[in-house]
């Protein structure tokens, strides 16, 4: 009676810590942080992360034309950092920072999503794209940081958008990001 008495006290505890450990999963969540814009610290974390980068960054971005972020990618790239940028290539306007990066040597590809069926439309005054949108807006720092989330890389999304921004502190999910991120540079081009 006394063996079976010390076994169910065994049992008992095994399954309170198991509970307790279940309970305390979100604690173990990987460390993260969040932004939100206008003006919510977004633009400055990025920065941050950019100037911390020291191996490589790997940046999926539907617009590009925020002047800080650039000038943070190009003093990674002076430091040795192996930069890939990946932009929207549906469309580049005159603020968009592709170019600037790529005249200084830094790796600045486009993409597009997928074609669109060629159907029969009747004429309209507006543009009709023939591709869908690389609508990303992703950045993988050193194989262990993931930032993503709505916040654009533009001015517009610093000073009068409402987006957000999640930085993320995870080497599985870095693999995952970094998987997505090369299955669309090989469908790339350069301007």
């Amino acid at each position: 009676m006394k063996i079976l008495c010390c076994s169910r006290k065994k049992i008992l505890c095994l399954v309170l810590l198991g509970s307790i450990l279940c309970l305390s999963v979100p604690l173990l969540a990987a460390p993260t942080e969040v932004y939100f814009s206008p003006q919510g610290g977004a633009e400055v974390a990025l920065e941050k992360l950019l100037d911390d980068a020291r191996q490589d960054i790997r940046a999926a971005l539907y617009f590009f034309t925020n002047r800080t972020l650039a000038a943070a990618l190009l003093r990674a790239h002076k430091r040795g950092v192996k930069i890939q940028v990946i932009i929207d290539g549906n469309d580049e306007s005159d603020y968009s920072k592709g170019y600037y990066l790529r005249q200084r040597g830094v790796d600045v590809r486009y993409a597009r999503g997928l074609p669109k069926e060629a159907k029969k439309r009747k004429k309209s005054k507006y543009r009709v794209k023939k591709f869908g949108l690389m609508h990303h807006k992703f950045m993988v720092v050193d194989d262990k940081m993931v930032a993503t989330g709505s916040y654009n890389w533009t001015a517009s999304a610093e000073k009068w958008n409402r987006e957000n921004l999640l930085i993320i502190k995870s080497s599985s999910l870095a693999r995952k990001y970094t998987a997505e991120f090369k299955k669309i540079l090989k469908s790339t081009f350069v301007k």
